[in-house]
């Protein structure tokens, strides 16, 4: 029979490998025979939480603090259980005492921080707590992407970049680091950033180099190739409804614009494929042919035809071929962002869908699809169908102002960190 101390160092061995299930699975028998084993107890905390099962993980660090309430590592522990149940106020007055015991223990201090960032409305606090562990130790790269979220909540990108790039100059090859990072160049609001945009995606490609098992990493670079193609359908859309309207002064600028609007998507395109390897390409390509992403791509593929073929297209069906494609613009672009949600809910994100912003978006395609088909059917004489056309534009542009504006509270309000992407792992088991 394996001794107890031996069991303990061989699952911490396991836990730092990833195997936190072979870890839990070690310590179960010694805990079974010293149930007041108190390194144990914390080690089945933090394996616990890494199978994402908070009160099993509650139970062993509550367990532990009764045993040892002076041990740090136990109150650590449980602050991190009680981040995991959501029980935030707790986990930073438990950090906040474990950091008290050892005040030159930068992991006290790290735990302090993220219990803070876990609150999603402290992180001023969480700042000094995580510049604080950075200063007791300046070589580890986990206090510095800690260092990081705090400013990426805080809203200071150029200050979390930095922060990472600190974290890679100490360990070139943290997974971690490498997609927090690159996910600042995905989540970008510049649509014409492509170059940003595909840097990001190889960083997150070598982020899940160095570490396979990181899904966050591969969900988010879906997420950036998907927006790259939102970016395009967008372009194709907007183009081809300039180009329609120029129908009403000049059949040779109408022409032209046809032209720019089946060219500048596919060089918008080409730019940014240009910036990808071999390997990203080819991904690129899988997400293409998957689910509505396939049928949006074959709408984008038709549109681009008919935008080609209004350059050659008699004046009297130019009006309706550049119609026809703004309109499949726009739904090509509803059906890339329905096959952007639904991959975000088979990675199993949890997120609130807002439905009054959802009402407004189909309020402002419904408009702009109606007021395309009422230009396109308005002859001199029926007049009321260009000034009700003229209406539908104004609503759709009121709505967007309506969009807008809630985005910008949104971001004013800052994001939560209630489940900052790799928080269990930061530190290891001294978290």
């Amino acid at each position: 029979m394996t001794e107890p101390g031996t069991a303990v160092a061989m699952a911490a061995v396991q836990f730092q490998r990833g195997d936190a299930s072979a870890a839990a699975g070690l310590l179960g028998p010694v805990l079974a025979a010293e149930p007041d084993n108190v390194r144990a107890l914390v080690l089945m905390t933090h394996a616990q939480l890494a199978l994402k099962k908070p009160e099993p993980a509650y139970q062993a660090a509550h367990r532990a603090v009764l045993v040892a309430p002076e041990s740090a590592e136990a109150l650590g522990a449980l602050s991190r259980a009680y981040t995991g149940l959501d029980r935030h106020d707790e986990a930073v007055q438990v950090a906040q005492r474990a950091a008290q015991i050892e005040p030159e223990n930068a992991y006290r201090h790290n735990r302090v921080a993220w219990a803070l960032l876990g609150d999603g409305r402290r992180a001023v606090e969480a700042e000094h707590a995580a510049r604080l562990a950075v200063r007791l130790d300046p070589n580890e790269a986990d206090f510095r992407i800690t260092y990081a979220m705090v400013m990426k909540q805080l809203h200071h990108t150029d200050r979390a970049r930095q922060a990472l790039r600190d974290a890679l100059a100490i360990e070139p090859d943290n997974a971690v680091a490498r997609h927090e990072l690159a996910t600042l160049d995905v989540v970008h609001r510049n649509p014409f950033a492509l170059g940003r945009l595909a840097r990001g995606a190889s960083g997150l490609a070598g982020a899940l180099r160095a570490d396979p098992r990181q899904q966050a990493s591969r969900f988010m670079l879906d997420v950036a190739l998907r927006r790259f193609l939102v970016y395009t359908a967008v372009l194709l859309a907007v183009l081809a409804y300039v180009g329609w309207r120029m129908t009403e002064f000049s059949v040779g600028g109408a022409r032209v614009l046809a032209g720019v609007a089946a060219l500048a998507p596919i060089a918008f395109a080409a730019y940014f494929v240009a910036r990808l390897d071999r390997s990203l390409r080819a991904y690129l390509m899988s997400v293409l042919t998957q689910g509505r992403q396939r049928i949006a791509a074959i709408g984008a593929a038709l549109c681009l035809l008919l935008l080609l073929s209004a350059t050659v297209t008699p004046a009297g069906w130019l009006a309706w071929v550049l119609g026809v494609a703004a309109v499949g613009g726009f739904g090509v672009r509803l059906l890339t962002v329905s096959a952007s949600n639904a991959h975000v809910r088979a990675a199993g994100v949890n997120v609130s869908p807002d439905r009054v912003s959802v009402v407004l978006w189909w309020v402002v395609i419904g408009c702009v699809v109606a007021a395309i088909l009422l230009e396109i059917g308005a002859t001199d004489s029926a007049w009321w169908l260009s000034a009700a056309a003229l209406l539908l534009v104004l609503a759709a542009a009121v709505c967007l102002a309506v969009l807008i504006r809630r985005r910008r509270a949104r971001r004013a309000g800052g994001p939560r960190a209630g489940r900052p992407g790799h928080r269990g792992n930061l530190g290891g088991i001294r978290s």
